[in-house]
């Protein structure tokens, strides 16, 4: 069940929420910003929970009714606010917002709302919530979950608490596999390392096997590119059509080999390497690369990243990387 006893990491931020709530100084409005997986949302629902929770203190009961409605999903005094399109239009604040606000909580102290992809609401959507941040009911109070909060106007951040919420320790997370997935402490210092530093992304790795076998695939890839000549480095790029979907993976993978490669170099030692089990390989590249090379082969894959973001031709772009990195 949700409650502050469950968040991984985020000791300052959860410290700082018991407090306002100890010295009954809860705000109307909160940012929690951080990339995807990081624990946003578990976040937001333990503080929202606590909130509501008939019993007070700082962790919630798990027995009173708030409690339990939130646990099945049915409290109705808090609210996500849910969109189906792109942007966060202005008819999802107006219809999910502006048309609840206006009735008291049906059981509970706060009506709270948490909103995911806060920084999807376009900018009309974003002045018809600030109409209502501007002069909120005593009752409400808004949770802004976003990956990127410079994306709201100075107006919302200025009348919101902001918390950045940093990166999870790797040993945090290859400790949290372990005791909850099941895993031997290599696969999961190995997922650990691989989410840098996000939990959701963690979980998320760990439980799939299309990962495992986008990594093995990547890894061969790798192998087959420092051999190559042109004919089959062609081969190669056409290859990866197959892979099309989920190119920002394979990139991503690759990019953590040269990554690896360029750390065992530079330090001489592997325990700042994330792929622990591929530690054979990576000594196997360091002994015929150089830091100048993985440097640029590690900036050829974030351009890379950016253009296919913006629709770059695909198969250009990936014919381009790979004579990148064939580059000495």
């Amino acid at each position: 069940m949700i409650g502050f006893n469950r968040i991984l990491g985020h000791e300052n931020i959860v410290h700082s929420l018991k407090n306002s709530i100890i010295g009954e100084r809860v705000n109307h409005a909160y940012i929690f910003s951080g990339e995807k997986g990081i624990g946003k949302h578990t976040l937001a629902k333990a503080f929202a929970k606590t909130l509501n929770c008939r019993n007070g203190g700082t962790e919630p009961c798990g027995q009173c009714i708030s409690c339990k409605t939130f646990d099945t999903g049915n409290n109705p005094d808090i609210i996500t606010i849910t969109h189906s399109k792109r942007d966060i239009t202005v008819d999802v604040i107006r219809e999910q917002i502006g048309e609840n606000i206006i009735y008291r909580p049906h059981s509970n102290k706060y009506k709270i709302f948490i909103m995911p992809d806060a920084d999807k609401m376009n900018v009309s959507a974003q002045n018809a919530f600030l109409k209502t941040l501007e002069e909120p009911p005593e009752f409400a109070i808004f949770m802004l979950l976003c990956e990127n909060y410079n994306k709201l106007l100075a107006t919302i951040l200025s009348r919101c608490v902001t918390f950045k919420l940093r990166p999870v320790d790797h040993n945090l997370i290859e400790k949290y596999l372990i005791d909850n997935n099941s895993l031997d402490r290599e696969k999961a210092q190995m997922y650990a390392r691989y989410s840098q530093g996000s939990i959701g992304r963690a979980v998320e790795l760990s439980n799939s096997q299309d990962f495992n076998e986008i990594r093995d695939y990547t890894l061969n890839l790798a192998r087959e590119l420092e051999k190559a000549d042109l004919i089959k480095m062609y081969k190669l790029a056409e290859g990866l059509k197959e892979y099309k979907d989920e190119i920002d993976t394979v990139l991503e993978i690759l990019l953590l080999l040269y990554r690896d490669t360029l750390v065992y170099i530079k330090t001489g030692s592997r325990r700042y390497i994330i792929q622990q089990d591929k530690i054979d390989d990576i000594i196997n590249m360091a002994q015929t690369s150089n830091t100048a090379q993985l440097e640029k082969r590690c900036d050829a894959i974030n351009d890379t990243r950016m253009k296919l973001l913006n629709n770059g031709d695909f198969q250009l772009m990936t014919e381009t990387l790979f004579f990148k990195i064939k580059e000495k």
